[in-house]
């Protein structure tokens, strides 16, 4: 049986895929009829099941792959189900991690998630007034983390995460579910690992 909750998160991913145009979280919390910070956290556990909804200064949007994904007809679906059965071992695991750190820690942190075996696709970050905003990352490798660490001092610019006192998440990729284990276990002995917040938890 579908819960309220459920209905009105397919609802709001609905009106992003409808939207011609980016789409606050104000404006969806009265189209939905519910508190902004509701929206703010359907949008995070939407993404956490896969749906790439982007957070930009005019609002939200759903990028083109979710859209085409809820497009999809209930045989296309199963088509693409069988087929991705059939090469599961090609396909990466995801999980995303919610971490805590100071600027100056960066690199250790990123360091940490590759050396365990991970590979950072973004970091985003649960802002009070500006939602949910996230950005690409892509390190896979030392040299990422360089290139990044670099970008971000040569442009004088802060990490995301000084936005939100330094809590952040990352999407991260690995080869097997036992690399999440040890990429848990290496961020939580250093310090790294946050605890999520009640309406953070998995529904």
């Amino acid at each position: 049986m579908t819960s309220k909750a459920q209905t009105r998160r397919e609802a709001l991913l609905l009106l992003l895929k409808n939207a011609g145009e980016p789409l606050t979280g104000g404006n969806l919390a009265q189209q939905l009829g519910v508190s902004r910070q509701i929206i703010v956290q359907d949008i995070a556990l939407l993404r956490e099941t896969g749906a790439s909804i982007v957070g930009t200064s005019q609002g939200y949007v759903l990028e083109k792959s979710s859209r085409e994904n809820l497009e999809l007809t209930e045989e296309e679906d199963k088509a693409n189900s069988d087929a991705a059965e059939c090469s599961d071992d090609k396909k990466p695991f995801e999980r995303t991690f919610k971490v805590h750190h100071d600027p100056a820690q960066t690199r250790d942190e990123l360091e940490t998630i590759i050396s365990a075996g991970g590979r950072v696709v973004n970091v985003s970050i649960s802002h009070r007034a500006y939602g949910f905003l996230s950005a690409p990352l892509a390190i896979e490798t030392e040299e990422d983390i360089s290139r990044f660490i670099n970008d971000i001092e040569s442009g004088k610019s802060a990490p995301l995460s000084t936005a939100t006192s330094g809590y952040h998440y990352h999407l991260i990729t690995a080869d097997d579910e036992e690399a999440f284990e040890t990429i848990g276990r290496a961020l939580a002995n250093k310090g790294y690992l946050a605890p999520l917040l009640p309406h953070e938890m998995p529904k």
